[in-house]
């Protein structure tokens, strides 16, 4: 079996040369929009079909038209939010994040989506609307990639039954080329169990945040373009999230004059300094549950904005992994 320095994540700051790819850390940022009305429109009338397909397809054009105007003529490279899949009547976007100014950037892409969106296609049809939840998540840990080859296929016989074995098979096979279409991603982990919960607290009026993409957001900009509008509404529980302690109400406006003003938002604090201290003190007592990030002079390409102790439990996952595969198969990796 090969030897890999026990030198500390820290101080190296990348990873070895054969350290798989899909292994690396990487935090992306999830978008959710979700069409309000549907489910009474669809009780009342027969044409609810193709108003949910009308929504699909024109939500999806006017996403990547706000990202090409965006981003046109701009140096650097930006990463676009991908389609992952829908909900019922909810469309889900991932964005892998490739500076930490991105996500500021692509909010302020998906702000003008919405905002472009409820112009050309809601107006005149009081019974439908949109709103939506953003948040982020770091992989390969604490979330975790969870990958199924589409329609079967042949699997090599010591690993056909092994699911840690079958994954990391597909792992590597999916990173190796993306594009194909032969594999299914998708995404599980506290983050994502999160960006679930804070979905119910979304209205047409507010865009509800994550605390650690409202964290983010008033830790980095984007060149060109100005600050986001958070809010701090208070506290409430949200189940089975940070051991059911109160979760904090953060949410940018959106919606325009048409969207109904929410009757309980109560007072809410804007200072970016407050929400912004606010959010952190959230993050260090709960850092078990919500991934804190080292945002300050961080080179991204170096992964020390990640926190060491995620680095060091990626590498511990990962000579794990290639113990076990080799228990399994009896073949050993070598450099």
């Amino acid at each position: 079996m090969h030897a890999r320095s026990a030198e500390a994540p820290s101080e190296r700051k990348v990873f070895p040369d054969d350290f798989p790819e899909g292994l690396k850390p990487r935090l992306r940022l999830f978008l959710s929009a979700d069409l309000v009305g549907s489910t009474r429109y669809k009780q009342s009338r027969n044409a609810w079909r193709s108003e949910i397909l009308g929504f699909f397809r024109n939500f999806d054009f006017v996403l990547q038209t706000q990202y090409r105007a965006f981003t046109d003529g701009r140096e650097e490279t930006l990463g676009a939010p991908e389609f992952w899949k829908s909900n019922g009547d909810e469309l889900l976007y991932v964005c892998e994040l490739q500076s930490l100014s991105h996500a500021h950037a692509m909010m302020h892409v998906w702000l003008a989506a919405l905002e472009r969106y409820r112009i050309e296609y809601t107006e005149g049809q009081q019974h439908l609307d949109v709103k939506s939840t953003a948040w982020i998540g770091l992989f390969p840990l604490p979330n975790s990639e969870v990958f199924f080859r589409r329609g079967g296929g042949q699997l090599e016989p010591d690993t056909a039954k092994d699911p840690v074995l079958i994954q990391s098979e597909l792992r590597d096979e999916w990173y190796a080329n993306p594009n194909t279409g032969a594999i299914i991603r998708d995404f599980a982990g506290p983050s994502i169990d999160t960006g679930f919960r804070l979905t119910s607290w979304a209205t047409p009026r507010r865009l509800i945040l994550s605390v650690d993409l409202a964290f983010l957001l008033t830790s980095s900009y984007t060149k060109g373009v100005g600050p986001l509008r958070l809010h701090l509404s208070g506290r409430e529980k949200l189940k089975g999230i940070i051991g059911d302690q109160p979760y904090p109400t953060l949410w940018i406006p959106v919606g325009g004059a048409r969207a109904p003003v929410d009757g309980d938002l109560g007072p809410a604090a804007t200072d970016r300094a407050t929400i912004r201290s606010y959010c952190e003190a959230i993050i260090e007592q709960n850092y078990s549950s919500i991934t804190p990030l080292f945002l300050g002079g961080a080179r991204h390409e170096d992964f020390d904005w990640a926190p060491p102790y995620i680095l060091s439990r990626i590498l511990k996952h990962w000579d794990e992994e290639v113990r076990y595969r080799t228990e399994v198969t009896g073949v050993v990796l070598l450099p």
